[in-house]
């Protein structure tokens, strides 16, 4: 009992900080002009604007998937994979990612023990 319930916390408390970035690329905020002024971003077919707003939906969408609880590894194995892109991209200075890719390959990696 004790161990889902802190498995749960651990879902939660990554969905959401998840869901605050990823509502903060629909807000233009710090992150989402950072990711629009990258210039493998500007190389794209398509406006720099649009793939800020998808990586917004992405987040969401794993955000959501955590909170809830449905499909939760895979959402949290999605979750690594973009914080692992993301620490790439900021050649790994973001401490903050490095505790939150962490917590995303521990609940992706996971499994209850007998």
């Amino acid at each position: 009992m004790r161990e889902k319930f802190m498995l749960g916390i651990l879902r939660v408390s990554l969905g959401i900080v998840f869901l605050a970035f990823g509502i903060g690329k629909f807000q233009n905020d710090y992150w989402a002009r950072t990711m629009e002024s990258m210039p493998f971003v500007q190389k794209f077919p398509w406006s720099a604007h649009y793939s800020v707003l998808g990586v917004g939906v992405l987040e969401v969408l794993t955000a959501t998937s955590l909170i809830i609880g449905f499909f939760w590894r895979y959402a949290a194995f999605m979750a690594a994979t973009m914080l692992l892109g993301i620490l790439i991209l900021v050649q790994f200075q973001e401490v903050r990612d490095i505790a939150l890719l962490g917590m995303a390959l521990y609940l992706a990696l996971y499994k209850k023990e007998k």
